[in-house]
């Protein structure tokens, strides 16, 4: 189980704990607030246990986006409970506001502990930063899958977050190419080719008109031959936030958005490839 898993289990427990709790003792819970009205309790109550549930979804399925919504929930309570702390509007006993306080403390601790975990989502195993790897198994031969997934030029054909590609200069290692994507727009240069294997591109991210909110993308696409009539392809993305709390709050919705891209991406490449091996019709006369 890693720390992701753990903080969020953490987290389950004490809410999944808190909202029993708060159910079954609802009334002595009451008169711990100077309150008679204990309905409040066992709503609050179910909307925990409820909370409970999601989490322990989540600690299976590890979806960043959903885990940020978790996070945010729980730093909703805090300011909830400052709330609550700081101007009292139901008049709540002394010791209803130490309960208050206290149980902000230790959500205050999971969401820190729960942030800096996601922040870790997607590390790379060696470097700063992160990485994302997709594959892609293909019934095509080695070489007409090497054919179009290097053809750079048209590389804007198949990627659906690339409007135009344009080469600059050179050919193999060291092209230079830019790239649009509506308004945006980049350069990238070649920092590998391995004919018929493997190529790699550096986008150039210090541009002061760079759009994106990277310190460091790098790109790698590699074919890998199972058989005759089968290869793998791959794509590698290693790269850096400008600043790390965006490790947090953007990576969530970035991996979301981009890994439909670059599914799609393969998609359409796995759609050019398999349609030249389709078989030629034949109509009723036997005849091709």
């Amino acid at each position: 189980m890693n720390q992701l898993q753990k903080s969020l289990r953490a987290n389950a427990l004490f809410s999944g704990i808190s909202g029993i709790t708060l159910i079954t003792l609802s009334r002595s819970i009451a008169e711990l607030f100077g309150t008679e009205n204990n309905t409040v309790f066992w709503i609050t109550g179910i909307a925990l246990i409820v909370f409970s549930a999601t989490i322990v979804y989540e600690i299976a399925k590890q979806r960043p986006l959903a885990i940020l919504w978790i996070i945010v929930q729980d730093f909703l309570w805090v300011i909830g409970s400052i709330v609550l702390l700081v101007f009292n509007p139901f008049s709540i006993s002394s010791t209803g506001m130490l309960i208050i306080g206290l149980v902000a403390l230790i959500v205050l601790y999971m969401a820190i502990n729960q942030a800096s975990a996601l922040g870790k989502v997607d590390a790379h195993p060696t470097q700063p930063g992160k990485q994302w790897q997709f594959e892609r198994i293909v019934n095509a031969d080695k070489t007409s899958v090497w054919q179009l997934i290097s053809d750079i030029g048209n590389y804007d054909m198949f990627a659906p977050n690339i409007d135009n590609v344009t080469i600059v200069s050179g050919e193999g290692e060291g092209m230079v190419r830019a790239c649009s994507h509506g308004k945006d727009s980049w350069t990238e240069t070649c920092s590998l080719w391995n004919e018929g294997k493997s190529y790699a591109y550096t986008v150039h991210t210090d541009k002061p008109d760079y759009p994106y909110p990277f310190k460091l993308l790098k790109g790698f696409w590699a074919v890998e031959e199972i058989n005759e009539s089968t290869t793998k392809i791959i794509m590698r993305f290693d790269f850096q936030y400008r600043h790390r709390f965006q490790n947090v709050l953007l990576h969530p919705l970035f991996r979301a958005k981009f890994s439909k891209v670059a599914e799609e991406l393969l998609d359409n490449w796995q759609r050019e490839l398999e349609k030249q091996r389709l078989p030629v019709p034949i109509d009723f006369n036997g005849q091709r």
